[in-house]
């Protein structure tokens, strides 16, 4: 007894589906978008966009601590560091006139 051979699409059914597929993934490419990049927006990750949350952080940077120095935090908790950690102190390199570098507690 033969086995039957299957049946094969027909050729009308193949261009059908060359042109669905196309249109299949872009709706879903439209779908992931629309789910991705509001994400991306809110968290900063789009170059050249900003959003409302990154303006208002910009807002409360104070230019006006240049002559103070800066203190550097490894987390940014939303409050900074305001005083200098104790073993911190006198480690700031320092440009002399003449040229050349030392440190601030020499």
């Amino acid at each position: 007894a033969a086995c039957p051979r299957p049946a094969r699409p027909s050729f009308a059914s193949a261009r059908a589906m060359d042109k669905l597929m196309p249109a299949v993934g872009g709706m879903i490419g439209l779908w992931a978008a629309s789910k991705i990049v509001p994400v991306m927006y809110h968290w900063d990750l789009i170059p050249g966009v900003a959003s409302p949350a990154y303006w208002e952080r910009a807002n409360k940077i104070k230019y006006n601590y240049y002559t103070e120095g800066i203190v550097y935090s490894p987390y940014d908790t939303g409050d900074p560091i305001r005083e200098m950690p104790p073993e911190c102190a006198g480690k700031m390199m320092l440009r002399q006139k003449g040229g050349g570098w030392k440190l601030q507690s020499e």
